[in-house]
């Protein structure tokens, strides 16, 4: 750990121990290591996603309050691997996602040629498949399949060089270079890849000056035979960007990521028991895979509910215990979806749903998406990841939304008034 870091971080320690209990602070952030910090941002190791949720909805608003001291206004978590490397360091710290590999990527027929493409890319970095184009909709494993790729490379020759980010970071990572007059910095540092993986490339819709960056980057990858991986919601078509990166995109591989089927989602539920060293029955996990459960995510929530009541309770998980844990899981899987909720929003509150999903910060379009937020969390326990990639936002605005709405429903009438009216709507 550099110096300069280990000093921030040391600095960060302190302030949150004036804040919280030590003993538990000290607990938490034990689980926590400081990778790096490259311009406004720190990269940041934790063992796992659901240890980075429950962190950022409990400490993450005094945790970036600190480190906003030291000039630090972005958190990059990166997941720690649980299986020893087979190769040696890489040249530089990988941004890769490095929990998500193929090994632990669960293939269903209904995903085999996606899965063949990614390993053979992985492998051979083939002109055929460049760009690599992999959608669908969310909570299905994109972020996975494109990491894995990362992982694999990497794995087979430790001298590439690979990058992954979402687009909303490349965005505030831009704007960023903008401010300091540093753009050629900015750009090196994408262009000295083998492998660019950019995540939510949905992010992108009506951003002309990202869009601009974003094409230079594509055309000057390209023409060095550098390979460039890409993942959103929306087909390339349908998405709305200049048609010169649609184009490039086209020129390469799209194809779309489809929903686990019930046998795999038996499979996957399997898996990730299994990783958390959970003994539970198959009869049970078949349960949860004939509902209407169909996100991985969601399904691996499941597991870490199971997982939490396992390691917090002396009781056995038998059927009933089990039922009562997942109940509200599956009830809930109306057709309350995060659009639906958002439309009925707009809708009562007379707001542009444009104005929703846009950066002005006026109050009533701030109490608008908190609605949103407050209502999906507390109603239908839609995933923080879903609401944000809806909203246009990221992750930790929406962590941080949800905490301000519990907040604002107990003592502002006029939010409890807005939630009211959203109720009645639903």
């Amino acid at each position: 750990m550099p110096s300069s870091l280990k000093l921030i971080w040391q600095n960060v320690t302190e302030i949150l121990f004036q804040v919280f209990p030590k003993k538990i602070t000290k607990d938490w952030l034990s689980s926590i290591k400081p990778l790096n910090v490259e311009g406004s941002t720190i990269f940041l190791q934790a063992p796992n996603e659901y240890f980075v949720e429950w962190i950022e909805e409990h400490y993450g608003e005094h945790l970036r309050k600190a480190l906003k001291k030291f000039n630090i206004e972005n958190i990059n978590w990166v997941f720690d691997e649980k299986k020893p490397t087979l190769f040696k360091k890489p040249i530089e710290i990988s941004t890769l996602i490095r929990s998500y590999t193929f090994e632990n990527f669960v293939v269903g027929k209904e995903n085999e040629i996606l899965y063949n493409i990614a390993i053979s890319i992985s492998k051979n970095f083939s002109k055929t498949y460049n760009p690599f184009y992999v959608y669908g909709k969310s909570g299905l494993g994109k972020t996975h399949i494109i990491n894995a790729i990362g992982n694999k490379a990497i794995e087979l020759n430790n001298k590439l060089k690979i990058r992954y980010i979402t687009a909303e970071s490349f965005f505030n990572e831009l704007i960023e270079a903008i401010k300091s007059q540093s753009t050629n910095t900015f750009r090196n540092k994408y262009r000295e890849v083998d492998m660019l993986i950019l995540d939510n490339l949905d992010f992108i819709e009506d951003k002309p000056t990202l869009q601009e960056e974003i094409l230079n980057m594509i055309d000057y990858l390209l023409s060095r035979n550098k390979y460039i991986i890409l993942a959103g919601i929306k087909h390339i078509k349908n998405l709305k960007v200049r048609e010169e990166i649609r184009n490039r995109v086209i020129k390469g591989i799209v194809i779309e990521i489809q929903p686990p089927s019930m046998e795999t989602r038996y499979q996957i539920l399997k898996l990730k028991a299994k990783e958390e060293n959970l003994n539970v029955q198959d009869e049970l996990l078949w349960e949860v895979a004939k509902s209407n459960i169909v996100s991985v995510r969601e399904l691996e929530g499941v597991i870490a509910r199971i997982s939490a009541y396992y390691n917090f309770s002396e009781n056995e998980i038998n059927y009933k215990v089990f039922k009562h844990l997942i109940s509200d899981l599956i009830s809930n899987k109306k057709n309350y979806d995060i659009s639906k909720i958002i439309e009925v929003v707009c809708n009562k509150l007379s707001i542009d749903e444009s104005e929703l999903k846009s950066r002005i910060k006026v109050k009533k379009l701030l109490y608008a998406r908190y609605v949103v937020i407050y209502i999906s969390r507390n109603y239908f326990k839609i995933p923080y990841t879903t609401i944000a990639k809806a909203l246009n936002k990221d992750h930790s605005t929406i962590i941080n939304g949800y905490n301000r709405a519990r907040k604002l429903i107990i003592k502002d009438k006029e939010f409890q008034k807005m939630v009211e009216k959203v109720e009645k709507g639903l």
